[in-house]
């Protein structure tokens, strides 16, 4: 009897978990599939040589930022939306990520930083920071990349 039980106990967890990456393989399929073909579109355009990342940036509109090289080297990022032309931002001079969160945590009281990513809005290119200040509460901020000034704060949900 106490085989059996211990059979059944083992064979639920492994079911449990086996459910959970399911879950989470086909939650993020839709993410990886639109991140691919953003850097294939870019490279068959030509816009970058060299892809070192990609990720999926949120807004009023859904779109890719795509990071990474041109063939001269220079650091550059292009927004693939899902509807409407591409845009290309030459990063060479512009504020860095990291830049970015020391300007947050600078600023605001950061517990716990949880992303930043690089997207493009009505105001032109921006960072948007996610975290987690000390109170636990989310908060995101989205500052220029053109020169780091504070474009947007949502704070506290």
């Amino acid at each position: 009897m106490k085989e059996w039980m211990k059979f059944i106990i083992v064979f639920l967890s492994f079911l449990a978990v086996a459910i959970v990456l399911v879950i989470l393989f086909l939650g993020n399929k839709p993410f990886s599939e639109a991140e691919q073909a953003a850097v294939e579109k870019v490279e068959a355009e030509g816009l970058l040589d060299e892809v070192e990342r990609a990720y999926v940036y949120s807004s009023s509109t859904q779109s890719v930022t795509v990071l990474g090289t041109d063939g001269e080297g220079q650091i550059k990022a292009a927004f693939v939306p899902d509807e409407g032309d591409m845009e290309v931002l030459m990063l060479e001079g512009q504020v860095t990520a990291q830049q970015a969160r020391e300007i947050v945590q600078e600023d605001m009281e950061v517990e716990e930083i949880l992303h930043t990513k690089l997207g493009m809005e009505e105001a032109g290119a921006v960072w948007e920071i996610a975290f987690l200040n000390e109170a636990g509460r989310l908060n995101y901020v989205y500052l220029l990349a053109e020169d780091g000034t504070w474009w947007k704060r949502i704070l506290n949900l």
